[in-house]
């Protein structure tokens, strides 16, 4: 999983008041609440004191929207399913490569993520020092505000069968599939042709160290894990991962949220 995240506009996958209800706030939470705000009615409180205070209140609430975002995610991991790779890339009529769609993938993540609070939207960006790249930031967010992203970066999908605007498209929806599979760790499959299917592709050069580091990540929590794979800028490691080494990687995320720290 990617970076942390408060806030992003746009490109909603998936409805925020499909999300559930908003819990009450924690007791301590309210607590601490009401005491700033008693605080900050004293005339006679040091202002530089009252600003530690809410520095703190603040650093309380991030820390527990943190926490009920791995718990949650945790849970619902065994809930999302697998997801047949229903969608063709046809190259003069042979059958390139086979993907799930993301129609497929809304239809079967969206009662996952309401059940357990999540919403997920996505963010179109081009940046302006990287001419001719298109970013597409997808944000998965918890009911208490904690949020994760995955990123994804290419230029436009071009090819003689499309328009620029058509080959836009379909570096957005691209992105769309890949940064909404990655940050919920989905799995997709082929579907079989017949009984006939083709043997495990090969990792790409370097993903069997790369697996490693992850391994020994997660042996120091959740959080940890989180930021080694957020940090991997190689795509081709987590695409393989996700396609093809998905239920390792379920079982590693589920070995580190299981390690107390």
């Amino acid at each position: 999983m990617a970076k942390s995240a408060d806030t992003a506009q746009s490109g909603t996958l998936l409805a925020a008041e499909d999300m559930a209800v908003q819990p009450a706030a924690p007791a301590a939470d309210t607590s601490l609440a009401l005491v700033v705000e008693r605080l900050a009615s004293n005339p006679g409180v040091d202002v530089e004191k009252l600003e530690r205070v809410i520095a703190l209140q603040e650093r309380i609430l991030r820390f527990n929207a943190e926490a009920a975002f791995n718990g949650a995610f945790s849970e619902m991991q065994g809930d999302l399913p697998e997801i047949d790779e229903k969608g063709q890339i046809l190259v003069k009529g042979t059958l390139r490569s086979t993907y799930a769609k993301l129609e497929d993938i809304h239809e079967a993540v969206k009662p996952v993520l309401k059940k357990h609070g999540f919403a997920i939207r996505h963010r179109t960006e081009w940046p302006s020092d990287r001419p001719g790249i298109i970013r597409i930031v997808g944000i998965l967010t918890h009911r208490q505000g904690y949020s994760a992203e995955s990123v994804f970066e290419a230029p436009m999908d071009r090819s003689e069968y499309r328009t620029d605007i058509q080959s836009m498209g379909s570096t957005v929806s691209y992105g769309r599939r890949y940064t909404t599979l990655d940050v919920l760790n989905i799995v997709t499959r082929a579907q079989d042709n017949d009984g006939a299917t083709a043997g495990r592709p090969q990792p790409p050069d370097g993903y069997d160290t790369w697996w490693k580091a992850l391994e020994s990540a997660a042996k120091d929590g959740f959080k940890v894990l989180d930021e080694c794979w957020a940090q991997t800028k190689n795509a081709e490691y987590k695409n393989f991962t996700i396609r093809h080494n998905g239920e390792a990687w379920k079982e590693l995320r589920a070995k580190a949220t299981a390690v107390k720290k």
